[in-house]
């Protein structure tokens, strides 16, 4: 443990507790919960009826918020690490799924261009045009 570390253990141990790295744990693992939740959630009102302009709204709240809280775990995954776990939960693991609901947030609330979807479908299916 570096000096500055030992000056910042009192308030570390404060916010995270006797072992952090046991506390990330436990806060990885119940954004991974809201994250199954939300993936319910999101099937039901998202893809198995017509999506209204309030789905898309809460939609998008809602994964802001899932983004925002795995960014800050990512981040204390860094600096803290993790135990080792049965589920597998790996900084890697946090790391991909945050990917992945980035790619669902660009999906569904930043919709591609038209000058740019027409130029992937032309190099994709140059014949068709």
């Amino acid at each position: 443990m570096t000096a500055v570390e030992a000056q910042w253990s009192p308030v570390k141990h404060l916010i995270l507790g006797e072992d952090p790295q046991l506390r990330v744990y436990a806060e990885v693992a119940i954004w991974l919960k809201k994250i199954e939740l939300f993936r319910k959630g999101e099937d039901q009102r998202m893809f198995l009826q017509e999506t209204t302009p309030e789905d898309l709204a809460v939609h998008k709240s809602l994964i802001q918020r899932l983004l925002a809280d795995g960014d800050y775990l990512l981040s204390l995954i860094r600096q803290i690490g993790l135990p080792a776990n049965i589920e597998g939960i790996t900084l890697e693991s946090v790391s991909a799924t945050l990917d992945l609901l980035r790619a669902d947030y660009r999906g569904l609330h930043e919709p591609m261009p038209a000058e740019k979807r027409a130029q992937i479908l032309n190099e994709v299916f140059p014949d068709v045009a």
